[in-house]
């Protein structure tokens, strides 16, 4: 199958977003008919598409994308494209997750979007299409030029708002176990550069730790300590290319025990 061969080819991004810039959009033109790749990233990702046709490919489900269409995609999903009709021109955003997940934008919880299965997030409605391509379009001439973050923000809620305004989480995501209900988790790892224990998080969303634990593993992919140790990593090396602090200060600033204990995980390709 393409999409294992794909998986085994599976291309790991890294966008160095922070409190300043927790959005950043990427203009592409896929001109070959051929191309076309996996990849994985800890952000948040919303495309639209502009011009031309793309298949999205998710590990459970593929997707056609036409003008005017979008697709989302959850922290380190696997995700991957092929271009069914090229020229193909799309309008991406990166988006970091806790700006998301610590930013109420008119009480609504904008993480939902993402944090669903592909087949239940927000698609474009028919009277919709021109609309988003409108807006995409905006996008793609006024970012061409240069960034604006405060555009960058602007144009990114408009897209959430227009997407949410008429879609509901289906029944079967709206009980109490939908992906919502680890956002207390999610905030925690967010909000404090600190290691995080199990229990903590489980607390946080009102869960046992058995029942925790298993419903975080289901919905991320992966088990609480490892998503939190990876973001615990990212950070620290993020911190340490951006600034002037030591190793060590910034091991202790991310709840590392010391710089060699940092130093092990920033050289693990895993992390």
């Amino acid at each position: 199958m393409i999409k294992e061969a794909r998986i085994d080819d599976l291309k790991r991004f890294y966008f160095e977003l922070d409190d300043e810039r927790p959005i950043q959009i990427i203009l592409n033109k896929h001109e070959d008919g051929e191309e076309g790749w996996f990849d994985m990233h800890y952000e948040f990702e919303l495309g639209v598409v502009l011009e031309g046709k793309m298949k999205r490919s998710y590990l459970e489900c593929d997707m056609e994308v036409e003008p005017g269409e979008v697709w989302f995609c959850n922290m380190w999903e696997p995700h991957g494209f092929e271009v069914l009709e090229a020229p193909c021109e799309v309008a991406v955003f990166v988006v970091d997750p806790r700006y998301l997940a610590t930013t109420r934008f008119f009480d609504r919880d904008m993480t939902s979007a993402f944090m669903l299965p592909p087949k239940d997030r927000p698609r474009t409605a028919a009277n919709l299409m021109s609309e988003i391509k409108g807006l995409a379009k905006k996008v793609e001439q006024r970012f061409s030029k240069s960034y604006d973050v405060d555009w960058a923000k602007l144009y990114l809620f408009q897209l959430l708002l227009s997407l949410m305004e008429e879609w509901e989480i289906p029944l079967q995501d709206s009980n109490s176990e939908s992906r919502t209900s680890i956002q207390g988790a999610l905030r925690l790892i967010f909000e404090e550069k600190r290691l995080i224990t199990t229990k903590e998080a489980a607390l946080a969303c009102h869960m046992s730790v058995t029942k925790f634990t298993a419903l975080f593993k289901d919905l991320m992919g992966s088990t609480f300590s490892d998503f939190a140790l990876q973001y615990r990593v990212k950070g620290a090396s993020f911190q340490l290319k951006n600034s002037n602090l030591t190793q060590e200060a910034v091991a202790l600033n991310w709840g590392f025990s010391d710089a060699s204990h940092l130093h092990k995980y920033l050289y693990n390709p895993k992390y």
